[in-house]
């Protein structure tokens, strides 16, 4: 994988493009990363994402919802996005899903805990790398000790960095031992919190130690992804990421998963964040909610004050409009908000797959539009559209859980029947 600068602005963060290395196939940043479970982008298959766009995609896979098909695989003469049906994708492989909250503690000696489908499973620095062999994806990050957020002690704090340190000693070993790795590129893991002396210290190892061997940085750390994700310290995270991207060189991508609201991403990204995923539009789908905040500049005068549409509301019964008037995705085109409103009452599993058409379809085209502000250089009228929509008062886009959603064993059971017809 090559990572390519085209233009840096110091109040509009840069633009680039990553290529991958068999096809040079260009992915353009900053980049928005489609987040998987089960390797399955969720509620779509392959073919309705195709009406979400004809871009190739670049998708995001996680250990803790693959971990069971490590085996199988390593029968399968091929890559990972192909065995899932997306064999010209850019595929990245994180450890955690950034879709749900993962519960803190289990960090013993020398393992990773892993939640998957199975339970809790120890993930060591050798089973990670066999497992990332057989995978063979383009991008992956390497084993680190995530653990934290703004309420940790300071010594789990200096315990995740020097575990990690240790973790990735390993893996850069590994890595430059390993054939099949070398076509396979390394995000360094940048831990430690909310503390900058001691991201400056997980920053140190990953210069000293894979100065010559990482070709990326990944932060994680921050909170322990699902919807805590939407509610972190936006101040807090903007002061600590400003002192980490200062202490690190400009030609490698940067990467943030977990489901980040839209005015702090363009905060990282005016930064020099590259990297995001799509887990903020999958919480919002899966809470029956339809991102409509708007960003179109030469709109503004219309904007709505409202980051997103509650689907649950009872007011859209008899509500015949599209979610967006103009958005022209399949989902607008076809139905209306009393029909989503209608799927949502009845628990119908096509309620979920229309509003993530939708939510993907949105925050596609919201980081095209960054992609053009940048080479416009006018990303802060951006960010303030964003963050006020029409109003004085700024917009919270936090998604809370809906408490009238499918009860857990509904969703399950209506995933696995998703994923069966997928198949």
């Amino acid at each position: 994988m090559k990572f390519v600068i085209e233009k840096i602005s110091k109040s509009s963060g840069r633009l680039g493009y990553l290529v991958q290395t068999e096809t040079e196939k260009r992915f353009r940043t900053p980049l928005l990363v489609q987040t998987t479970k089960g390797g399955s982008i969720p509620y779509l298959s392959r073919e309705v994402f195709d009406y979400v766009t004809e871009e190739v995609p670049a998708l995001q896979f996680t250990l803790s919802t693959i971990d069971h098909m490590v085996e199988s695989l390593k029968l399968f003469n091929g890559t990972f996005g192909a065995y899932v049906g997306y064999p010209e994708c850019l595929s990245f492989l994180i450890i955690r899903d950034s879709c749900e909250l993962i519960p803190s503690g289990h960090n013993d000696k020398d393992i990773i805990p892993l939640f998957t489908r199975r339970g809790k499973e120890h993930i060591t620095v050798k089973r990670y790398m066999d497992t990332v062999e057989t995978l063979k994806p383009d991008i992956y990050q390497g084993l680190c000790d995530a653990d934290t957020n703004l309420e940790s002690s300071k010594k789990r704090i200096i315990k995740c960095v020097d575990r990690t340190a240790q973790f990735m000693d390993a893996c850069y070993e590994r890595h430059q031992n390993s054939k099949v790795l070398k076509k396979c590129a390394l995000f360094a893991p940048i831990v430690g919190g909310y503390s900058t002396h001691a991201r400056c210290e997980s920053i140190k190892h990953a210069k000293a130690k894979g100065e010559k061997l990482a070709n990326g940085y990944i932060f994680e750390g921050f909170h322990n992804y699902g919807l805590s994700a939407c509610q972190v310290d936006s101040e807090q995270l903007i002061k600590v990421m400003t002192h980490c991207l200062n202490e690190l060189s400009d030609d490698k991508p940067k990467m943030m998963p977990g489901a980040y609201t839209p005015p702090v991403m363009l905060e990282l990204i005016s930064l020099g964040v590259d990297i995001f995923d799509t887990s903020y539009a999958y919480c919002a789908a899966s809470n029956f909610k339809a991102l409509t905040f708007n960003f179109n500049l030469k709109t503004v005068e219309n904007a709505t004050s409202q980051p997103f549409l509650e689907i649950s509301n009872e007011s859209l019964k008899e509500d015949f409009t599209p979610l967006i008037r103009d958005c022209s995705c399949l989902t607008c085109r076809k139905h209306t908000r009393a029909y989503l409103n209608h799927l949502y009452k009845t628990k119908e599993l096509l309620g979920p797959i229309l509003l993530m058409i939708h939510n993907l379809h949105h925050m596609m085209h919201f980081f095209s539009t960054i992609c053009k502000c940048i080479a416009d250089d006018n990303l802060p009228d951006l960010i303030k559209l964003i963050k006020f929509q029409r109003g004085s008062l700024a917009v919270d886009y936090s998604i809370k859980p809906n408490t009238k959603i499918i009860s857990k064993n509904d969703q399950d059971k209506n995933y696995t029947i998703l994923n069966d017809d997928q198949k």
